[in-house]
């Protein structure tokens, strides 16, 4: 079966959940709808009609998996949220078991635009990387809406993604390590 995001999961783990964010609420948008989906992606996707079953699978098999997980309004698939628990865990170690200096510093310059996130959404509900990876979405959003974008806010998405950055590369080490594992 073609995962779209396949990819971005080796490379960028980070921005893979937020691909996958986008494609929840993309599905949402569409009523988890497999004809919507059909009608407005499938049928315009570049590829062969066998690029498109396989895109076609994959749809149907997340909407399938969307409302077996209660997800029609809101959250997430079981398997983002383990990967965001997995990036808390990973984050944590990095300060405090690792001490990794250059993380340190990273998250350091990123921390005000996390905390804003945090405060705005009235404390720190999901942990620093969901917060961060919050950010980073939101401001995606705001883009695509063409909406305007403060000098401060591009600032601090720039710090988050930097983090988030290393904070996958670290990610993609450890998944190397025989018998690894955060849980």
């Amino acid at each position: 079966m073609m995962d779209p995001l396949a990819q971005r999961k080796q490379e960028n783990i980070a921005g893979y959940v937020i691909g996958m964010w986008q494609v929840e609420d993309l599905m949402r948008a569409l009523e988890l709808d497999l004809q919507q989906v059909e009608d407005r992606l499938i049928a315009t996707a570049d590829g062969d009609e066998a690029a498109k079953a396989a895109l076609r699978e994959w749809y149907r098999e997340l909407i399938v998996r969307m409302r077996a997980e209660g997800l029609e309004r809101i959250g997430h698939l079981g398997e983002v949220e383990e990967v965001m628990n997995e990036l808390e865990h990973l984050h944590e170690a990095l300060l405090e078991a690792i001490e990794d200096e250059a993380y340190q510093a990273l998250f350091d310059k990123a921390k005000a635009g996390i905390t804003a996130v945090q405060q705005h959404a009235g404390g720190d509900p999901d942990g620093p990387v969901t917060s961060a990876l919050t950010a980073v979405y939101g401001v995606m959003m705001l883009r695509s809406q063409g909406k305007e974008i403060s000098q401060a806010t591009l600032a601090d998405d720039h710090a988050i993604r930097e983090l988030l950055d290393r904070l996958s590369l670290h990610y993609r080490q450890m998944r190397r390590l025989p018998g690894v594992s955060l849980n």
